[in-house]
């Protein structure tokens, strides 16, 4: 009978021995699937196109900014870059969504904000460059932060363009957040902030960009579509035909991006899935261009967001798309959605 009771207590420790071990075992599996922190790096953290979360699913847009907060010291998160389609209709309940979500980051990281297609014109058709992203997201706001650069010269009063200064890595960084399509005179100003800051490594930020054929937007080129041939670029848009101008991923490239020895990234949203390409500029700097954009997937996009992790060399940047609400990594068929790029040497100082 003792020896009962004592096959019986040690068989109840092993249970909850082996309890508590598959709880351990199930907490490091719940977060096995984030990406490792890299030491003595950082990090930037991209959210693709959120129309469907503010439409449809608000608690996913405010999942991935709460993770972002809760993740910025053991990832060293320097900026979060938003590529623009905040809001699905630009109406006034999505941007109360993107308000909710991006107030959880508020005194913890910064963020750069940009228009859309979808953030444009009445109920997200973009017949105009109306859009509430000024009223929900005001310049005033943008100023308290020391990061903050300035905005397009021409519209004080406006947020859709913008510019923002970092230093992080061993290195000096400038942010373009440009509006989708930007107009010719918008392209004239972006070129005077990078000449102004030649000696800080420059990131553009813009809606549409690349094509998910790992080429950019481009008008001049033709793309055969059921046996017929059609434009390239973002045509079909009204924008296209104003007279400011209107500017897609080609014009882009060789109005700006091409232009200057500093620039070292282009990153855009728009396109389903992910796509990247990388160029070289006049200069011969090399230029990792990269398109993410998960809103054609389940539940509007499972709340994927992109984390860009430089690496303390300087010399790497490892990149993997993530989602906070499955808790695992993107599994998009092909190299796109988790890759390594090594940024062109930082600018002389």
């Amino acid at each position: 009978m003792i020896y009962m009771k004592l096959l019986m207590r040690r068989s109840l420790s092993a249970l909850r021995l082996s309890g508590l071990v598959w709880l351990g075992l199930t907490a490091l599996l719940a977060f096995a699937e984030a990406p490792a922190p890299i030491p003595g790096g950082f990090t930037l953290a991209v959210l693709p196109d959120t129309q469907n979360y503010a439409e449809k699913f608000p608690a996913t847009y405010e999942t991935q900014t709460r993770w972002i907060a809760d993740n910025v010291q053991r990832y060293s998160i320097a900026y979060v870059l938003h590529v623009g389609d905040v809001t699905q209709k630009n109406l006034e309940p999505e941007w109360q969504v993107a308000r909710r979500a991006h107030a959880l980051l508020d005194g913890r990281v910064p963020y750069a904000l940009l228009p859309g297609n979808h953030d444009l014109g009445d109920e997200g058709a973009p017949k105009s460059r109306q859009t509430l992203l000024s009223d929900s997201f005001p310049v005033s706001a943008f100023r308290k932060w020391p990061t903050f650069g300035g905005v397009y010269d021409k519209e004080p009063a406006r947020s859709e363009n913008s510019f923002h200064l970092f230093s992080a890595g061993g290195r000096q960084w400038l942010i373009l957040a440009l509006e989708f399509g930007p107009r010719n005179d918008v392209v004239r100003w972006a070129n005077d902030v990078v000449k102004q800051h030649p000696d800080r490594s420059v990131i553009l930020v813009t809606h549409a960009y690349l094509r998910p054929d790992n080429k950019r937007f481009d008008r001049n080129a033709k793309v055969a579509v059921k046996k017929a041939a059609k434009s390239a670029g973002l045509d079909n848009f009204s924008q296209s035909k104003s007279p400011e101008g209107f500017n897609d991923g080609e014009d882009l490239w060789q109005k700006l991006v091409s232009q200057h020895a500093n620039f070292a990234l282009v990153v855009c949203g728009h396109s389903c899935v992910v796509a990247r390409l990388d160029s070289q500029g006049k200069a011969g700097n090399t230029v990792h261009q990269m398109m993410v954009d998960y809103q054609n997937q389940a539940n509007g996009g499972d709340g994927y967001l992109r984390l860009l992790q430089f690496h303390p060399d300087g010399r790497k940047v490892t990149v993997r798309d993530f989602s906070p609400t499955l808790d695992k990594l993107s599994g998009i068929p092909g190299a796109n959605y988790e890759f390594e790029v090594s940024p062109a040497p930082k600018p002389s100082q």
